[in-house]
């Protein structure tokens, strides 16, 4: 694996944690085949037994009768249902909202962001592009399909939505975050730093976003930066396992090794640690150290024999014992 390699794959990672839920610390809006199944309609919709949001809607509510609540209250209840992590809940509750008020495009938008969540991309997709139809100038349905176009990999597509959506509102930091990655894709550093630096400037609390703009730093070669960009993400309450690798691996590009490992460690244990250091001299081409790290690897940790074991193998080591 070249250098190159490695940062594309820290990319990835950040990009992905940006995606979908939306903000620094851990969500409680986890997906649906991610939390305990109890509900067996609920079992079908994961399954991806139920298709279509309207036999949801018909298999969970079978009789039709709404609740004698308002629109807003029943928006209200969903949003509710939301904050709790229950997607499922949250979306019956959107539904009866909309079956009162039709036309509202903020609770049919909020329907399009759980198809999102959920991946049902189709269905995301046609919901954001009916409230564009009610409401061309709705920013967030243009970021909505944005986040279509980009986990589908359409990034010329999601380009343009996320960049429609920036244009009618400034303050979407989401999707200046997500047209700075795809500038990375496109190598196209100089635009990603400016799009990382707006929406920094937009949440500079996010710690999620210094970390895509030390990974983007480190694609262009700049490693300084990247570091006090790394380090900057560190300081807020993001998810640390991540930056602290990407840290090591700019330390290790830089020749400084023993900070390298010192990142590593704190960002996993120290068996991870020292296996990481191995891919790292293995990259460059240095398989006698890579031996050295893979062998302590094991050493501090024996269950860790096996993907240690497989590294030994690439740099020429037939067999550990």
């Amino acid at each position: 694996m070249k250098w190159k390699d490695f940062f594309k794959l820290a990319l990835v990672t950040a990009a992905l944690m940006t995606i979908g839920l939306w903000g620094c610390a851990p969500s409680s809006h986890n997906s649906l085949a991610a939390r305990e199944i109890k509900n067996p309609l609920q079992a079908r919709l994961v399954k991806g037994e139920i298709s279509n949001h309207r036999s949801l809607l018909d298999e969970a509510v079978p009789d039709k009768k709404l609740p004698p609540a308002t629109a807003g209250e029943l928006e209200r209840m969903g949003d509710g249902y939301m904050k709790n992590g229950n997607q499922y809940m949250a979306f019956v509750q959107y539904e009866r909202s909309l079956q009162l008020n039709p036309d509202n495009v903020r609770v049919r938008y909020k329907t399009g962001l759980l198809f999102l969540l959920t991946k049902k991309y189709e269905d995301a997709e046609k919901t954001f592009q009916e409230v564009l139809k009610k409401k061309p100038g709705y920013a967030l349905a243009h970021l909505g399909l944005g986040e279509v176009s980009f986990h589908l990999k359409q990034y010329g597509k999601a380009e343009k939505n996320l960049q429609k959506a920036v244009e009618l509102e400034p303050k979407l930091w989401k999707a200046r975050n997500l047209l700075g990655v795809i500038h990375d894709y496109r190598r196209e550093y100089d635009k990603a730093f400016r799009e990382y630096s707006a929406a920094i400037l937009l949440r500079p609390d996010n710690g999620l976003l210094y970390n895509n703009l030390g990974v983007s730093l480190s694609l262009a070669g700049r490693y300084d930066e990247a570091i006090r960009a790394f380090k900057k993400a560190l300081g807020t309450k993001c998810p640390k396992e991540k930056v602290y690798n990407n840290l090591g691996l700019v330390f290790a590009r830089t020749g400084e090794y023993a900070g390298a490992l010192q990142a590593f460690s704190q960002g996993t244990d120290r068996a991870r640690a020292h296996n990481n250091l191995g891919c790292v001299y293995l990259a460059e081409g240095k398989t006698e150290k890579a031996a050295q790290c893979f062998h302590k690897a094991i050493e501090i940790n024996p269950t860790f024999y096996v993907k240690a074991d497989e590294n030994l193998k690439k740099v020429g080591v037939a067999d550990f014992n």
